[in-house]
């Protein structure tokens, strides 16, 4: 590796031209120097990103793995609890109360038929004697059977694996039930003894048949232990034992991945782990079931459970192509400097390193401050923080605060005895502990000698649980009477604080990755949500312009830019005729006769009124043709000055077409200042709000239809409102539906009747970008009426600013 970087190093620093190897050979030495360490510290980055993302993938593979394990054992569980309580809806039966075959054989064969699970019923008498559907009377007793007897205890139970005394040499799982008399009271049942047994056998192939369906892909196979670690039910049919036929149990497995994994399962533990067993890496789901003392395990091989990582590979080999040809392009960069020697501050490019700001939670820091604090505030001698072994049970001391001339008592510490089992509840009780240093092979016999002494009264030892299940104490130490109600409430408080810290350190990184995620998740929220505002925005123009249509021709430009000119010649046309009947008073007759045909005084009149109504009609025009130009145009990217007034009418002359007659509007406006803002964003959201009152009202018929809009300033904190309230009498918006009306995506009408924004993108545009509220109110309390009973007001608040 030197010598290879001794030989890029020579071909590149080669590549200096003479002249200029004095000057910037140090720069160029420290440019490649910063490239190196550029280089060691992004593979280093990645290799721990990619490990911990893998670890973090991995992680929820398992849970999910487990969880979907719990879901089909569950299916078990509830299968088992079925056959248990057919078997004890049987004992209450009146044949089977009577204790008398002659009368419970047939119904038993009966039921035997159709509930189809079991081989056969068998109705047992307190002595042990019994009779079975198979063979009648058996001749041997079963008084010896610990499901005799559970269920002679009044106990419904479900046995180990037994070999049938009625069908020889079967493997069978009985389920029995006690049988009490038609005399007994349920509530004292406990205090009275049954009268007899019912017991329902179930054949072990068919409890196999039943674990068998609980598999997660090929290559998979499900396995039962009972309480002693023995397989009751296994694959390898060698491995399997019952009562009257004994197996090795597998706590005492020569594999030990195998016994560690059984330990787990006779401790009637949950869990997932990646282990080796008969030479095979394997995830091991397993988890206790409810209806019988048994705990239940999937294998499931490796590459089942971590075929979805192969995406993550793929886009982890793509990454280091990229950073290689990140590396690549860095070094041609260098080249070309070299040759060139132009770049003269190449190596403040190398430095100018970006995404180093990263949050990050440092576990040794939270712990050593929490130590340092609790004694200093609780002035103690001794505050430490250990982890705790249950399998050694020993304590790990990681963390101390120590009073002046005090010993340090970090490292592993035990009781002198060796591990005993009962270390955390000793704690937990407060007793008098003396704990040693486990001794190192390389221990000097001082260090040996190491204790420390936890006198009771003297000290409070608090568990610390983190979400990893991993225990921890805070213990604190003091030369006078400690523990009191007051001192261990601190504590406590101070451990919580303490689990709740180790919790978020260790899900820092989950979070940072999840963080980046949602940054980009939101950032093409973003741009949808403004394609969709621009989108709407097109589509209402559209709208708007096929409604205004009717009243623009072709022409209009046409005939306004030439209206003036008009006014002008007719006016000199005018003034000539004029002049002509001042110069000529008497006209010729011919002339006379047609003055008097045509009615020139009245024309002179009429004339110039009618060009003022053209003009005033195309002017009405141009003022409809500019409104919809200013609410169509795009939004500039700064904030602009609009006056809030002048928008909501130059809306209401859009939508002209639409207010009918019928439809009254009530406008109360107030003097309103200038609003920083976006114009053509709020001209949205108004022109959707007074769209929708629009249909509201019409929705009634045969009655007065009001919409009224009200412009006022208001005080609230922190400041000075606008608000504009848009309200009408129509309809009103049911209560399950206000309270996601502002949602995103949740339309509260049909896509072919919505004319508008989406009033959750009119809520973004008023709150987001305005800093405003926009609420709505319905029924509405207000003297309008409403034939529904109900009507809505919707309120708009922009701060000024």
């Amino acid at each position: 590796m030197g010598s290879f970087a001794r030989v890029k190093w020579w071909k590149l620093t080669r590549l200096l031209p003479g002249r200029f190897k004095g000057e910037y050979h140090l720069p160029y030495k420290t440019a490649l120097l910063i490239l190196g360490v550029t280089i060691m510290a992004a593979s280093i980055t990645g290799c721990i990103s990619y490990q911990s993302v893998r670890s973090l993938i991995i992680t929820n593979l398992e849970r999910n793995a487990l969880l979907e394990v719990r879901e089909r054992a569950n299916k078990i569980d509830r299968w088992i609890g079925t056959r248990k309580a057919e078997i004890e809806i049987l004992a209450n039966t009146p044949p089977v109360r009577s204790m008398d075959w002659s009368v419970a054989e047939p119904y038993l064969k009966s039921e035997v038929n159709r509930l189809q699970e079991f081989q056969h019923l068998a109705l047992i008498a307190p002595d042990g004697s019994y009779f079975t559907t198979k063979v009648g009377r058996a001749l041997i007793k079963v008084s010896d059977r610990s499901h005799f007897k559970k269920a002679m205890a009044g106990e419904v139970y479900v046995s180990d694996p037994t070999i049938s005394r009625t069908l020889k040499k079967q493997s069978i799982v009985p389920i029995s039930a006690p049988v009490w008399s038609n005399s007994a009271n349920p509530i004292y049942k406990t205090a009275e003894k049954p009268i007899g047994v019912i017991n329902g056998v179930i054949s072990i192939d068919r409890m196999a048949k039943v674990v068998e369906k609980l598999e997660y892909g090929a290559g998979t196979y499900t396995f039962i232990l009972n309480s002693q670690g023995v397989p009751i039910v296994h694959p390898d049919a060698r491995l399997i034992g019952n009562i009257d036929k004994s197996a090795p149990s597998l706590l005492e497995s020569a594999d030990a991945n195998l016994a560690n994994v059984a330990r787990e399962m006779v401790y009637q533990k949950t869990g997932i782990l990646l282990t080796q067993i008969n030479d095979a890496r394997v995830y091991v789901a397993y988890l206790p079931l409810e209806q019988a003392e048994w705990s239940i395990a999937v294998v499931i091989p490796r590459d089942n459970l971590e075929k979805e990582l192969l995406p993550f590979n793929i886009l982890a080999v793509a990454a280091a192509v990229l950073a290689a040809a990140a590396i690549f392009s860095a070094i041609v960069a260098l080249k070309l400097f070299a040759l060139n020697c132009i770049r003269t501050r190449t190596e403040a490019f190398l430095h100018r390193l970006t995404g180093r700001i990263r949050a990050s939670l440092h576990l040794d820091r939270i712990l050593q401050t929490t130590v340092d604090e609790l004694g200093t505030l609780l002035e103690l001698d001794r505050a430490i923080f250990g982890w705790y072994d249950p399998r050694q049970d020993t304590l790990e001391f990681g963390w101390e605060y120590c009073r002046e001339g005090l010993p340090g008592g970090l490292g592993i510490f035990g009781p002198p005895g060796g591990p005993s089992g009962d270390l955390a509840a000793r704690l937990h009780r407060c007793e008098t502990i003396l704990l040693y240093k486990t001794a190192a092979p390389d221990a000097t016999a001082s260090q040996e000698r190491a204790h420390i002494e936890l006198t009771n009264s003297h000290y409070a030892a608090v568990p610390v649980l983190t979400q990893t299940n991993r225990l921890g104490y805070l213990f604190a130490c003091a030369n006078r009477r400690f523990a009191t109600p007051d001192e261990v409430e601190v504590l406590e408080a101070i451990a919580d604080s303490l689990a709740i810290a180790i919790s978020q350190s260790q899900l820092h990184g989950q979070i940072q990755e999840e963080l980046k995620l949602l940054e980009e998740v939101f950032a093409k929220l973003r741009r949808t949500e403004e394609h969709l505002v621009q989108s709407e925005k097109i589509t209402m123009v559209g709208q708007l312009a096929a409604e205004v249509v009717q009243k623009i021709n072709n022409p209009i430009n046409f005939i306004y830019g030439r209206l003036i000119h008009l006014n002008d010649y007719i006016k000199d046309l005018l003034n000539i005729i004029r002049l002509y009947r001042e110069q000529y008073p008497e006209p010729v007759p011919r002339i006379a006769k047609e003055i008097e045909a045509c009615d020139l005084d009245f024309i002179s009149q009429e004339l110039p009124q009618i060009l003022n109504l053209l003009k005033i009609g195309a002017d009405g025009i141009r003022q409809i043709v500019l409104a919809l130009r200013k609410f169509s145009l795009p939004d500039e990217p700064n904030k602009e000055h609009a006056n809030l007034n002048e928008s909501i009418e130059n809306i209401l002359l859009l939508l002209e077409s639409r207010l009918e007659k019928k439809i009254l509007v009530v406008k109360e406006y107030n003097n309103l200042p200038p609003i920083l803002c976006y114009p053509g964003q709020l001209s949205m959201v108004f022109a959707s709000l007074l769209s929708n009152a629009i249909d509201a009202v019409n929705s009634i018929e045969n009655y007065a239809q009001i919409i009224t809009i009200k412009t006022h300033i208001v005080e609230d904190s922190p400041g000075r409102f606008i608000a504009v309230s848009i309200a009408h009498n129509g309809s009103r918006i049911p209560p399950e539906t206000q309270d996601r009306i502002f949602e995103q995506f949740d339309h509260t009408k049909s896509f072919k009747n919505f004319t508008g924004l989406d009033l959750s993108v009119c809520y973004k545009i008023i709150v987001e970008l305005h800093g405003g509220s926009l609420t709505v109110e319905s029924p509405l309390q207000s003297p309008i009426k409403s034939p529904t009973g109900g009507g809505a007001e919707f309120m708009v608040k922009l701060p000024i600013v």
